[in-house]
């Protein structure tokens, strides 16, 4: 089976959980560092795409020269029925590329999030691992694509949608107690406080949760990779 084409758009958002999964599940990936101006891949040799988090807004084509290719590529992508995930900005990217919008929301949300499930959505066996709470950090937010709804919700913002072959994640299942330290250091920990949110309070909850986020993005992401082997009618060769 092709490899799993994982777009990066910064160092400070790596595939965290999500490359164990892909370990575990035996397959391989390729990480495309945009941020380092590697080339968007060849979708004719990829099983899958994921869009990670970053630091920017997916509106901020002008400052970030490969926003506009990556959102044709994933438009691509789904229009071509190959496997999407979208996690945080990579929600972001897919609900804009695919006729929704992205905007700075109302905000940040930083914290262990609980959501609602649709009833619609309570038996999707991806979806259905975000019933506990999840670990949120965004200032941007989103209006789905015509064609898709949204599915799963915080008391504030919209978390997930499907439509077609992508799926679209608000949280972050990815990441570890250290990746949000880090990112708290790297935005200020003024803004974070700002918006009323303790950033030592929050890396101590998240902390304390490593272990079920963990299992919890195992569950996740294995259930996506099951879809992504049956869309490529093959199994793993690792």
């Amino acid at each position: 089976m092709n490899p799993i084409a994982i777009l990066e758009h910064s160092a400070a958002a790596p595939a965290g959980h999500l490359t164990d999964a892909i370990t575990a599940a035996e397959l391989d990936s390729v990480v495309i560092r945009l941020h380092e101006g590697d080339a968007l891949p060849d979708l004719d040799h990829v099983a899958a795409v994921v869009s990670l988090g970053g630091i920017m807004g997916a509106y901020d084509e002008d400052e970030y020269d490969f926003l506009a290719p990556e959102k044709e590529l994933l438009r691509q992508a789904v229009a071509a029925d190959i496997p999407v995930l979208g996690i945080c900005l990579g929600c972001q990217m897919l609900a804009d590329a695919l006729g929704g919008s992205a905007f700075p929301a109302d905000g940040i949300e930083a914290e262990f999030a609980a959501l609602e499930i649709a009833a619609d959505a309570v038996d999707d066996p991806i979806l259905a691992t975000l019933a506990e709470p999840v670990v949120s950090i965004h200032g941007d937010t989103w209006e789905p694509p015509p064609g898709s709804a949204v599915v799963v919700t915080s008391s504030r913002f919209p978390h997930a949608f499907r439509i077609g072959s992508a799926v679209a994640i608000q949280s972050h299942p990815e990441v570890s107690a250290a990746v949000v330290a880090g990112w708290i250091d790297g935005f200020g920990r003024d803004r974070f406080a700002a918006a009323g949110v303790d950033p030592d309070q929050l890396v101590a909850d998240i902390a304390a949760g490593d272990d079920k986020n963990r299992e919890r993005a195992t569950r996740l992401f294995g259930a996506w990779l099951e879809e992504v082997v049956s869309a490529n009618g093959s199994i793993g060769e690792g």
